[in-house]
Parts: C-alpha cells; sequence; structure tokens
C-alpha cells in the first residue's frame, strides 16, 4: 500500500476511534459542548455589538463632510474660489470638494424646513455663507486625523469657521475604544475557560480509555496515532460548541432585536442591526474547532507526563 493510502487508513482509525470515545460517554460529551456553547454564545454576541457600532462608526464616515464657512455676506470671486478649492484638493487626505454657494445654502435649508420654510420669506437677505464641503479619504476619516485638517483648514485666511460633528466623532470613538478594550479582556477570559473545559472533558476521556491507550502502546503505535483521536474528538466537540451557539444567538437575534429596538438605536442610530456574514461564521466555527483541538492537545501534555 502506498504512503498516503496509509495515511488515510490511519486517519479513518484514529477517526474511529475518537467518535467511538465519544459514543461511551455522551453525557459527559454533551454537557461540555452545551458549557462551550454558553460560552461562545456570550463571547459571539459581545463580537456582534461591536461588529454593528464599527458599521456605524464606518457608515458614518461615508458621509461625513468636513464643512469649512466663508465669511457671512462675502461671497468671493470665481479665481478666488478656484484657487481655494485647488489648495483643498491638493491634499493628500481630500477625497472630494464641494462648493456651496449661498443661495444654494438656502434652498437647502428651506428644503429642510419643508411647511415651516415660509419663515425664510421674512428675511431681507441672505443670512448664510458659502461653504466647501470636504469628503475624506476612507484613512482619514478618524478623529485625530479630523482634527488635523480642520486646523489646518482654520488657519486659511478666507476660511472663517470649521465644522465637522466633532464632538459625536469623537464621543462615538472614545466609546467604541472603550467597548474593544472591554471585549478583548472578555475574550480572552472566555476562550482560557474555555480551553480548560475541553482539556478537562477530554482528560476524563483518556482516563476512561486508558487500557486501550497502553494497547496500542505495546503493539507499535507511535505517538500522534495514540493522540490523533483525541484530537478529532475535542475539535469535533469546539465544533459543535460553535453551531450550537452560533444557532442560539441567531434565534435571540431574531426574537430580541424587534423588542428592544429602541435601546439598540440610542446605540447604533437608525441602522438595523445586522447579523454575521458567511466569513464571520466560519470564523466563528473555526475558532470553535480551535479551541477544542488547545483543549485536547493540552490534555496530551497530562498523558505524556504520566506515562
Amino acid at each position: 500500500m502506498t504512503r498516503p493510502g496509509r495515511r488515510w487508513r490511519r486517519f479513518l482509525s484514529a477517526l474511529r476511534f475518537g467518535v467511538r470515545g465519544v459514543r461511551a460517554a455522551p453525557l459527559v460529551f454533551v454537557a461540555s459542548v452545551g458549557t462551550m456553547s454558553a460560552g461562545l454564545v456570550l463571547l459571539a454576541a459581545y463580537l456582534l455589538l461591536m461588529l454593528n457600532m464599527h458599521a456605524v462608526l464606518e457608515h458614518f464616515g461615508r458621509d461625513l463632510r468636513v464643512v469649512a464657512f466663508l465669511e457671512a455676506g462675502a461671497e468671493p470671486a470665481a479665481p478666488e474660489l478656484a484657487s481655494l478649492r485647488e489648495w483643498l484638493e491638493a491634499d493628500a487626505a481630500v477625497a472630494e470638494v464641494v462648493y456651496v454657494a449661498p443661495a444654494e445654502a438656502l434652498e437647502r435649508l428651506r428644503a429642510d424646513l419643508g411647511r415651516e420654510a415660509g419663515v425664510l420669506d421674512s428675511l431681507e437677505r441672505n443670512p448664510l455663507p458659502g461653504s466647501f464641503e470636504v469628503r475624506l479619504q476612507p484613512g482619514s476619516r478618524t478623529p485625530e486625523h479630523l482634527r488635523v485638517i480642520a486646523a489646518r483648514l482654520q488657519r486659511e485666511p478666507a476660511i472663517h469657521e470649521v465644522r465637522y460633528g466633532e464632538d459625536w466623532v469623537e464621543g462615538y470613538a472614545r466609546v467604541l475604544r472603550a467597548v474593544d478594550g472591554v471585549g478583548l479582556g472578555l475574550g480572552a477570559l472566555l476562550l482560557i475557560v474555555l480551553c480548560a473545559i475541553v482539556s478537562g472533558t477530554i482528560r476524563l476521556a483518556v482516563h476512561a480509555r486508558e487500557h486501550e491507550i497502553q494497547i496500542q502502546r505495546l503493539v507499535g503505535a507511535d505517538g500522534w496515532f495514540v493522540r490523533l483521536p483525541f484530537c478529532l474528538e475535542g475539535s469535533l466537540q469546539g465544533a459543535a460548541a460553535a453551531g450550537l451557539a452560533l444557532t442560539v444567538l441567531w434565534g435571540l437575534f431574531k426574537v430580541g432585536v424587534p423588542l428592544v429596538r429602541a435601546p439598540l438605536a440610542l446605540v447604533l442610530g437608525p441602522r438595523d442591526p445586522v447579523f454575521f456574514g458567511v466569513g464571520e461564521v466560519g470564523l466563528l466555527l473555526a475558532l470553535g474547532v480551535a479551541l477544542g483541538l488547545v483543549g485536547a492537545l493540552l490534555s496530551m501534555v497530562r498523558l505524556e507526563e504520566s506515562s
């Protein structure tokens, strides 16, 4: 038999051995999967919240404009406006520059007021200044970049005032950094606990099949032939836990989001919450498999020390 054929037979033999171990102690396997899935639900729910909060900031960033207002009542000549536009567009952080004349600004205000627009008819003159709306490149939409760009614009003599919704942007970014920091600590703690759960379960399986392992060694089985069934069992356990966690979270998402839509609007704004995409689901399943595998390998260390 060729070497790939022998390897395939050994893998199938190890897989049968691992499945037999699950069948021998189904309650232990189910309890471990249930405990792991509870931890993964917490972790996945937190990741889902962070995913939606980052999406809010990204969505806002796409519509973000740094507005540079000119002096009210003074509309520069066309050559001066063209020169100022070229100066703005020369910045590598700038993606687009649009000039809004005072008359256009008044029409926008009239449209925003709707039925109340009649109050503008009593104005003797247009009080709104002309402005340049500056849209930034994606990499320059952070609060730090915005402050630098706003300060640079403010130094231009022709520009009277610069606004970009700095309070909202900086406040939301601070909240997001705090959420990321808490999520990192919570995630690390949960991963350690979940690895310990898998390790303990596999260690019980190792002790329950100690005699079979000794027989395998007596007939010449190498270390990986002995370890592989337990690694496969741990991976299966992690995959089952991740699949169950995603199923539970999906059900909670579909049922719970309509019930808490008002509180969520305070965090996510008018955007509807979204669930994980195919890529995120695949990563979470891979995380479950990796946790199971790491836990199994940790239990194998104990096996090697005791042998």
